[in-house]
């Protein structure tokens, strides 16, 4: 079945070093950090199929950027960034193209999570556009451009707010920001209710397993014509709107070794 195909861009980097916040924080640094921890996270849940636009640092412009989701084929097109004003603004705020409104969900969504998690404001979800009502962010501009399904442009925090900027030198609320945007990229896609099923239905599983052998070893000691005659049941495990969801759900089903099959509705 195909994978979920995810590009997640680093914001800045190469040349463009320049934002920084009151101590040691710089952003090329903080952003690419997050999205190898996001990577990686996202891989290792066996929906995704990952790329970054730059795993050092280097210099790319924003078409560049878009272009390598582009080629891709990407899915999901999110650039990783955190903000700055004027030292005393602070929260999250999550960027989405004027010409992808179902991108709202996702969008507030991800910002209300990361908010929460750092106990800080959510500023929301936002669209920033031209004089020409195009997209004012070159990510979101040339993502749409590209015919990317779904892009996003994440504002964690402040990295020139004090307090925040110490929440983004240490490392493991680095890897604890990625961790939470995972999560919101597999409820977007329906994947942890997915998971969810799976596991119910594998403790049930073993939970039948265990009945059965003591019914046998029961049938062992008291019949002895032969063996209990073994009944087979069918469980439907799931009804879902979209077809790739159904699918998805019967490769988690068969990786464990379920025979599935899939019923279409005439």
């Amino acid at each position: 079945m195909r994978k979920i195909r995810v590009v997640i861009d680093p914001g800045h980097g190469g040349e463009d070093r320049w934002n920084r916040g009151p101590t040691s924080y710089i952003e090329a640094d903080g952003v690419l950090k997050v999205s190898k921890h996001l990577k990686k996270k996202l891989e290792e849940s066996g929906h995704f199929v990952v790329k970054l636009t730059r795993d050092k640092d280097e210099t790319l412009s924003r078409k560049q950027r878009a272009e390598i989701a582009r080629d891709f084929k990407a899915d999901l097109f999110i650039s990783e960034h955190t903000n700055a004003f004027n030292g005393t603004a602070k929260g999250t705020e999550v960027y989405y193209s004027v010409k992808r409104s179902k991108d709202l969900s996702i969008a507030s969504k991800m910002s209300r999570a990361i908010a929460t998690q750092f106990d800080t404001h959510n500023r929301g979800a936002k669209t920033r556009l031209t004089r020409e009502r195009d997209d004012y962010y070159g990510i979101l501009y040339y993502g749409a451009l590209y015919h990317i399904p779904s892009i996003l442009l994440i504002e964690s925090l402040f990295h020139d707010h004090v307090q925040e900027e110490k929440i983004l030198l240490a490392e493991h609320n680095l890897e604890k920001l990625a961790e939470v945007q995972c999560e919101v990229i597999k409820d977007y896609y329906g994947i942890n209710e997915e998971e969810s099923r799976i596991k119910k239905m594998e403790e049930e599983r073993r939970s039948e397993i265990i009945k059965g052998e003591g019914k046998d070893n029961k049938n062992k000691e008291t019949n002895s014509v032969g063996p209990a005659r073994e009944k087979l049941y069918r469980v439907q495990v799931g009804a879902f709107r979209q077809k790739e969801n159904a699918l998805r759900m019967i490769e988690a089903l068969e990786n464990d070794g379920y025979p599935t099959y899939l019923v279409s509705p005439k």
